[in-house]
């Protein structure tokens, strides 16, 4: 039984990894364990589960339908654990965390000493990036970050969104001139925004019902969202940015918000997402709740 059992848990890892190499990663054994461990499997079943060559992977018939039963055990097993975790208090022990990286350098790291004081018995250990995650691989308990659009077969909890704000500096301003409509915009330098998912080069814009979407260049092109504010703010251009990055900015000064009769239409909304477990451990919970009471969730904007 117990070797059945092995079995099944290595044959789900490869069915949701599409890979041996990463389904060992994700199990911490061998690549070689994993696939004589599905031989053992295909051996004691009688028949073939993995179509497989030295480039290709994918489920035979008989596989899709035994991935689904192998599926459900370990779904039960992670749900027995957790049953067992929620019956404690269980705000200890390691929990990983991935956020999007300009998010928690703003509105998270500076906190992290006050969490740790409320909740010492917890090991916080942050992932910092901007692309999409798979919470699975990479073994994270909790995902924060900026998407349009959910990983399926997980639970997410909105927790706001972010608004843009079009702005420069005034050295900018003032020795390029400013732009008081979108289709101005093609005659300056914009700093933008890229990422291996995303590259921000179509700035969008409303007013009254009617929406331009302006296709802007630059010198300086760059996949952290931090280093386009601070660019923005050194005047090397005009910067489309995330409420949440700016805090006294405006106000004081260092950049001039432009084009305040038009909407800026793109939006951003921030989730946590996380495994569905019928018993959620409570450290999760407890870090949740800790960024909405720090960074003043449902008002992420800028200080006027």
């Amino acid at each position: 039984m117990l070797k059945k059992a092995q079995q099944m848990i290595v044959f789900n890892a490869l069915t949701k990894q599409q890979s041996f190499t990463k389904a060992a990663q994700l199990l911490d054994i061998s690549r070689t364990q994993v696939s004589k461990l599905i031989q053992q499997l295909e051996q004691r079943l009688g028949v073939q589960l993995v179509q497989r060559t030295t480039r290709s992977f994918a489920l035979t018939e008989a596989g899709r339908l035994f991935a689904k039963h192998c599926e459900k055990v370990v779904e039960e097993i992670n749900e027995a654990e957790s049953e067992l975790l929620g019956s404690e208090d269980n705000s200890q022990g390691l929990l990983r965390v991935g956020i999007a990286q300009s998010f928690a350098s703003n509105h998270v790291a500076p906190y992290i000493n006050e969490f740790h004081a409320q909740h010492p018995l917890i090991n916080l250990e942050l992932s910092l990036f901007d692309h999409r995650v798979d919470l699975i691989a990479e073994q994270l308990d909790l995902w924060i970050g900026f998407m349009d659009s959910p990983p399926e077969g997980f639970v997410a909890r909105h927790l706001s969104n972010c608004d843009f704000v079009l702005v420069a500096s005034p050295e900018y301003l003032a020795t390029q001139g400013v732009p008081y409509q979108p289709s101005d915009l093609t005659e300056h330098n914009c700093i933008i925004y890229f990422s291996r998912e995303r590259k921000d080069n179509v700035w969008s814009f409303s007013q009254q019902n009617k929406n331009q979407d302006i296709k802007v260049t630059g010198n300086y092109r760059v996949d952290s969202a931090d280093a386009v504010r601070d660019a923005t703010i050194a005047g090397n251009g005009i910067g489309y940015l995330a409420t949440y990055l700016l805090t006294d900015e405006i106000r004081q000064g260092k950049l001039i918000r432009l084009m305040p009769d038009w909407q800026l239409t793109q939006h951003m909304p921030l989730y946590a997402v996380y495994p569905r477990h019928k018993f959620l451990p409570n450290k999760v919970n407890l870090f949740i709740e800790f960024i909405r009471r720090h960074i003043d969730i449902g008002n992420i904007t800028c200080k006027w």
